[in-house]
């Protein structure tokens, strides 16, 4: 596999491995640490074809407007960044700028050449929107789940690559765990990350209910978890007598590990294990210690 990079190093190293479009390809063996400022070229639009691995799945056409008439006045100040396909070049970076060019009806746009993997491509379009927090909740989690899917990373290699401690990854990639109803609303803007966190607690069935009384009643998150009020306790008295040396010295064992307090309710080998917490500071923290 292909080996990772730090993203922000990464993106320096390849703008300074820029090539012209009259360039022929010819591999750099080893690759400069000292940037020098990207050259740009002015390319065809038409000649430009998206990002297959870009992580955004939406664009708010307003400030796709307002990019526009900005584009109009003053052309575009940042040039994108792409890579040559053939006689063809794929985006990586900067597909707002370019589709907001299109709409100021401009037919070329400054851009870097670079050579990228696809890796890297995916990398540097997750990077650049979550940095600029151009993603909602769930595109960043999609693009997490892809780093992991296509290419193999563990949580700890993705937090890596993007700069973000493991467990904001690891709750990031669980808003995938929500059902389709509540994703849609958390793309859309309907509810917020904070809204889905909660909702992450709840059973599916109750979790989509309390969905449609935020909606609704415009529920603040902490207006939302006061309406859901404390988690009842485990009843565990009547267990608690009756439980093995062995039960006890592992409830022990567990919540020393983790942190937090661990309950096992086993009937005849069979049961479940309650791992209570008690902010959300708390349960990321025990995320990490049982992320892989």
């Amino acid at each position: 596999m292909a080996k990772k990079t730090s993203l922000n190093k990464g993106l320096e190293a390849l703008l300074g491995d820029v090539v012209s479009p009259k360039e022929t390809k010819t591999p750099t063996k080893t690759p400069t640490k000292t940037s020098k400022p990207a050259p740009t070229s002015e390319i065809s639009i038409s000649k430009i074809k998206t990002n297959q691995y870009q992580p955004r799945t939406s664009f708010d056409e307003k400030k796709l407007e307002e990019l526009s008439h900005s584009i109009k006045k003053h052309g575009v100040i940042q040039p994108i960044l792409v890579r040559e396909e053939g006689k063809q070049f794929e985006l990586i970076a900067g597909e707002r700028r370019m589709r907001a060019s299109k709409l100021a009806g401009l037919k070329k746009i400054p851009a870097v050449i670079t050579k990228a993997t696809n890796i890297q491509s995916l990398e540097i379009a997750i990077l650049e929107n979550v940095q600029r927090e151009d993603l909602n909740p769930l595109e960043v989690s999609k693009g997490y789940q892809r780093l992991k899917d296509e290419f193999g990373y563990t949580q700890e290699q993705v937090a890596k690559s993007v700069g973000k401690p493991r467990s904001s990854v690891a709750n990031s990639l669980r808003l995938l765990t929500l059902s389709p109803k509540i994703q849609k609303e958390l793309e859309k803007g309907s509810i917020t990350e904070g809204h889905a966190k909660v909702l992450l607690s709840l059973e599916s069935s109750q979790a989509n209910s309390f969905l449609e009384k935020i909606i609704k009643e415009v529920l603040s998150v902490r207006e939302l978890e006061k309406l859901l009020g404390p988690k009842p306790t485990t009843n565990t008295k009547n267990t608690t007598n009756t439980k093995s040396t062995d039960e006890k010295n592992l409830e022990s064992a567990l919540s020393a590990k983790l942190g937090s307090k661990v309950v096992i309710q086993d009937k005849n080998g069979t049961g479940k294990m309650v791992i209570k917490y008690y902010s959300y500071d708390e349960l990321d923290g025990i995320i990490e210690k049982i992320s892989v």
